[in-house]
């Protein structure tokens, strides 16, 4: 008796895994064959700097995990520099 309880919860586990893999692959793939209006607005240029710009956060994040040091040696909010390199005024 305690082995049958077993199989049947076994069973029913792996057939609730297997609709809702079932379930979300359908839904991805309606979703690629009639896509939404926004994804219709996004032009190329848009969808391209979108995942350049997935790509760059999954590499400094990968980097980051790697224990990398990053690219970019200077921190520089806005591209501006900061107050230390600014030129100071000579008391009269």
């Amino acid at each position: 008796m305690g082995n049958s309880i077993g199989v049947l919860v076994a069973t029913s586990l792996l057939s609730f895994a297997l609709i809702t893999a079932v379930f979300f692959g359908l839904k991805a793939w309606n979703r690629k064959k009639h896509p939404e209006k926004d994804d219709v607005k996004e032009t190329n240029r848009q969808r391209r700097e979108r995942e350049k710009l997935k790509r760059e956060t999954t590499e400094k994040v990968n980097a980051y995990m790697r224990g990398e040091k990053s690219k970019e040696t200077e921190n520089v909010p806005n591209g501006k520099r900061c107050g230390k390199y600014k030129k100071k005024n000579k008391k009269k």
